[in-house]
């Protein structure tokens, strides 16, 4: 079976899409990408899977003028994808949500293909509500987002992320080249950084006692030049990395997990147990906040809202963490039955149902 997979190339639409593609081919079927990719081409070009890029963007300008300049450039997006799916020849079509997917799935819609989406997010996004009512399938990250779609198309298959973690946490600490026997925190501020986390976490590691703590900060692209040399020049025990692409080994390493709250990384930290901070990304609809309350609301994960971040909140919670009952075996314990372990494969059962 040829299987089309149109995405976006934030990491919140790639990822999930990446692991998919996994499972599918493990399956013995073949894969292509296509939609708006971004910084995703990379990624998926070192896998070694066929790609189309398409040219679109969201609506963020909602004046006539704005409408009008977007759907003139979504029109041509579905043209393009058109011609896409021709070459491509696909057996069916699955969405990855947001504006960088919506060519080809609409296009694949009119030419009458068997189509699916997934929505990662607790609330969909704009682009899944409306796909939703003309794709045969509809799959969802958590059981939560159920009412917003016609429960008869819809399948809870879960979130594909990464959540094997294949070495001790004393086999982890070495490849990072830091300690044992001290807290290690794990900063995540998603795949391009967040301003905001970087300098309170920064803060917060001044304050922190240098005998206790160490850490791996993820600052994103922009901010890491800053950040390293920061670092290095006040000597703290903290390893920094533009990203980090073996994200076992950090949560492997990890004692706390200091994140935004992405469908994925919700996923992977609910499923092994992980105890976490969670500083929702407080704008695109706040989405975020609606994933973070998964973890927050069953008491596997505090939630800090980011107009109320300061190094002293973040502070609070790293020692309510570490004083209070945040054992791995009870927070997964917590979170049984609220994420599928298996959810990649799942979602290649679905596609093979179409």
């Amino acid at each position: 079976m040829n299987v089309l997979i149109a995405t976006g190339g934030s990491g919140g639409h790639i990822f999930p899409a990446i692991e998919t593609a996994k499972a599918l081919k493990t399956r013995g079927h073949t894969v292509t990408f296509a939609g708006v990719l971004g910084l995703g081409e990379e990624k998926i070009k070192a896998l070694g899977y066929p790609l189309y890029s398409l040219v679109a963007r969201g609506l963020n300008d909602r004046s006539f003028k704005g409408w009008l300049s977007f759907g003139i450039i979504m029109f041509k997006a579905v043209f393009h994808a058109f011609d896409v799916i021709k070459k491509s020849s696909p057996d069916i079509i699955i969405g990855f949500g947001g504006y960088g997917a919506f060519p080809v799935v609409m296009a694949g819609v009119l030419m009458r293909l068997p189509t699916m989406i997934h929505e990662q997010n607790v609330v969909p996004g704009r682009a899944n509500v409306l796909l939703s009512k003309i794709v045969k399938k509809v799959a969802i990250s958590f059981e939560g987002s159920r009412k917003y779609f016609n429960r008869a198309k819809t399948v809870w298959t879960g979130c594909p992320c990464q959540h094997n973690v294949g070495t001790s946490q004393s086999e982890a600490l070495a490849v990072f080249g830091l300690a044992e026997g001290k807290k290690t925190l794990l900063l995540l501020g998603g795949s391009q950084g967040a301003v905001k986390l970087n300098e309170i976490f920064f803060k917060l590691m001044q304050g922190l006692s240098l005998i206790n703590f160490q850490a791996i900060h993820m600052t994103g692209k922009k901010d890491y030049s800053f950040y390293e040399k920061s670092y290095s020049e006040t000597n703290l025990p903290v390893k920094v990395y533009a990203f980090i692409n073996d994200m076992s080994q950090a949560y492997a390493a990890a004692d706390i997990v200091i994140t935004r709250a992405g469908a994925a990384t919700i996923s992977e930290l609910g499923i092994l147990g992980l105890p976490a901070i969670l500083i929702p990304y407080p704008f695109a609809g706040n989405h975020q906040k609606h994933n973070a309350d998964v973890l927050g609301a069953c008491g596997a994960g505090i939630v800090i809202e980011q107009k109320d971040l300061t190094d002293r909140s973040l502070k609070k919670a790293v020692d309510r963490i570490l004083n209070g009952d945040f054992l791995r075996e009870n927070l997964r314990m917590r979170a049984n039955g609220l994420f599928q372990k298996d959810a990649a494969l799942q979602l290649a059962l679905v596609a093979e149902g179409l």
